[in-house]
């Protein structure tokens, strides 16, 4: 079986989130012509670390600016997975 990928090139870099402190390990997955993000976001200070996800437009339009909030615990990252209209996040905490 032969895999197919397409890969759309947005002209200038922009912003998913400008919340103060940081965010690390980001995630990405297209569908249905949109980009989700997903991403480890420190705005809530140590030792709290949250999962936020945003949607992103082809054109580079950010549709959930700052994103939106999924879980907030002792989280260090995330991977992301999608399926049957579903997605799946896993996460990595600090124990």
């Amino acid at each position: 079986m032969i895999l197919g990928l397409l890969f759309i090139f947005i002209p200038a870099d922009f912003p998913v989130s400008t919340e103060y402190l940081s965010q690390h390990y980001p995630v990405v997955c297209f569908v249905n012509d949109q980009y989700y993000v997903f991403w480890t976001d420190l705005r809530f200070y140590s030792p709290d670390r949250s999962i936020f996800s945003a949607r992103v437009a082809n054109d580079g339009t950010v549709i959930d600016p700052d994103g939106r909030l999924l879980i907030r615990d002792r989280i260090i990252k995330s991977s992301v997975a999608y399926g049957g209209g579903n997605f799946l996040v896993v996460v990595q905490d600090s124990c």
